[in-house]
């Protein structure tokens, strides 16, 4: 590859630490060096790049990627790459390496949704059973890659139950009347308002009195000014989508309030950095209730006596 050839000063660094560490850290930096290569590569085909512009991409991504967790660089292809809190999240690892995402010498965001294609693609591509056997990769790959897509499948078959239903359309519905974006604190403060208080009594659990002071902050957001309203669909929405991954993981039949809380728990996002500031070592504590709560199915017992005594 092209950019094998030129970038190989670049490299050196990275190629010496992918000699290093455990079993398991050589695998993940190989993965990791091999995929930045590719994406430098197949995103150089259709600009006009320099050799110059070659070394100088490979080794930006080399220091985002040295920078990154390994939760910024799944080993799954499970979503769209180019979801807002994707590019969010490496735009602020770009950031803390003092990088300017507007001076790359390649586009910013088609380097980094190649980047992480490529990196599910290799670990696939990687992994080898214990014998070494040369058929193994390649029928391990077909299968992850056909259960990955059946498990998305499946997974869009889910949805919320009525409470969460009847919350997100009334958030939908405000923010249309309004003419304003809706954002993730909207969900947040629609799910703060669930009948049965299953999120709220997540909030309770860490400290009482954090849920009503938590929907009085979400509301002053929703007095500040943002962009126009525009229509969409739930599934279309990042956290609605891993949402339902989440569900099919948990065998849950639809997603609850303490599930879709969950979700926007663990995705990188500006609410989520919000929240964890907020807490600080409390967040744990609030991730944990809303784990404890996702199997809680709502009761629908008929009250009093149905028949009466002959």
């Amino acid at each position: 590859m092209r950019a094998v050839g030129t970038a190989g000063s670049a490299l050196s660094k990275y190629a010496v630490r992918a000699t290093l560490g455990s079993a398991r850290r050589r695998a993940l930096d190989g993965v990791y060096q091999r995929a930045i290569e590719r994406a430098v590569d197949e995103v150089s085909a259709d600009e006009g790049t320099t050799d110059v512009d070659l070394v100088h991409a490979v080794g930006l991504l080399e220091r985002m990627v040295s920078a990154a967790a390994e939760g910024d660089l799944p080993l799954l292809e499970t979503e769209d790459v180019d979801d807002d809190a994707t590019m969010r999240r490496w735009r602020e690892i770009a950031t803390e390496q003092g990088l300017d995402t507007a001076t790359f010498p390649l586009p910013f965001e088609k380097l980094v949704d190649r980047l992480l294609r490529g990196v599910a693609e290799e670990a696939l591509h990687t992994a080898v059973d214990g014998d070494g056997n040369p058929l193994f990769p390649a029928v391990a790959a077909a299968h992850l890659a056909d259960l990955r897509r059946s498990v998305r499948t499946l997974a869009r078959t889910i949805g919320p139950d009525g409470q969460v239903r009847d919350a997100l359309r009334a958030a939908y519905e405000a923010c249309r009347d309004r003419d304003r974006t809706l954002y993730t604190p909207d969900v947040l403060l629609a799910l703060l308002h669930l009948p049965d208080k299953s999120v709220t009594a997540c909030f309770e659990a860490v400290r009482p009195g954090l849920a009503s002071r938590t929907a009085a902050s979400l509301r002053r957001f929703q007095d500040k000014p943002v962009g126009a309203f525009y229509p969409f669909d739930w599934v279309e929405r990042a956290e609605m989508r891993q949402a339902q991954m989440y569900a099919f993981a948990h065998g849950a039949p639809t997603i609850n309030g303490p599930l879709l809380l969950l979700e926007i728990l663990d995705t990188p996002a500006n609410t989520r950095d919000a929240l964890a500031t907020r807490l600080g070592e409390s967040f744990e504590v609030l991730r944990h209730a809303a784990m404890n709560r996702i199997d809680t199915v709502a009761q629908y017992g008929t009250p009093g006596p149905l028949f009466e005594e002959e």
